[in-house]
């Protein structure tokens, strides 16, 4: 069931150029990081990588289930005997495989290398699974992009924090509270093929991605069903 909906994603993603444009952003910042200095890397890198699984992808996210609900995918979906959990399932991967092809792009065409690419792509499919979710959980309620745009603002802001305070731009002892924020457990998978990382802190930080998957899976659960299936029935 999962693979037969991750296909009719697919061909709704691609029909409705979510994610060919998805892939196209990815070139477009990698030849962002290509303009700047080889030691800006390992600032620009992991900035640009977070945005396309986290911010790029829960905005996309969002386009895709307004664009199934326009189209009646959504609606078609809503009557038959489907389990919604393969549903929510079957997105988040096929985002979060997209969102491997595109930091793969990023690395590639931005730094000319793949050296620690296995770091990135551990933190990039954590990070996507966990904003893929939330995003699921997010815009179930809205029915179009101006609707969404201010909680997508709101996460952005809340999402980039954790740089801010990560270079020292946030000195305070109460910014603390951002290592809470998913982004910031993300940026440190980012951040291991340029500078050293310790495993304990790869491991504590995969760990706290895992945790927050299973937070926003279950907002996604109980928010998609609430809005976007009841809501058709």
């Amino acid at each position: 069931m999962i693979g037969q909906l991750t296909k009719i994603d697919l061909k709704v993603g691609t029909r409705g150029y979510v994610y060919p444009i998805y892939l196209l952003v990815a070139l477009a910042y990698g030849l962002m990081v290509k303009a700047f200095p080889p030691e800006y890397y390992s600032s620009m890198v992991p900035l640009f990588i977070f945005f396309e699984p986290g911010l790029v992808g829960f905005m996309f996210v969002g386009t895709s289930i307004f664009t199934e609900k326009k189209d009646g995918t959504i609606g078609a979906l809503a009557v038959t005997p489907i389990e919604w959990r393969s549903y929510i399932f079957a997105k988040t991967l096929l985002m979060s495989m997209v969102s491997l092809i595109a930091a793969t792009i990023i690395m590639l065409i931005g730094t000319g290398s793949l050296k620690g690419l296995s770091y990135v792509l551990v933190g990039v499919f954590l990070v996507s699974v966990v904003y893929t979710l939330l995003g699921i959980a997010i815009s179930a309620k809205y029915h179009d992009l101006d609707d969404y745009f201010v909680p997508l603002l709101g996460v952005m802001v809340i999402s980039l924090l954790p740089y801010a305070h990560y270079h020292g731009y946030l000195t305070s002892e109460t910014w603390k509270v951002l290592y809470v924020v998913p982004s910031y457990p993300g940026l440190y998978f980012f951040k291991a093929p340029f500078v050293e990382i310790s495993r304990e802190t790869l491991m504590r930080s995969g760990a706290g991605l895992v945790i927050w998957s299973g937070i926003a899976y279950y907002l996604a659960k109980i928010r998609f069903y609430k809005y976007a299936v009841e809501g058709l029935r």
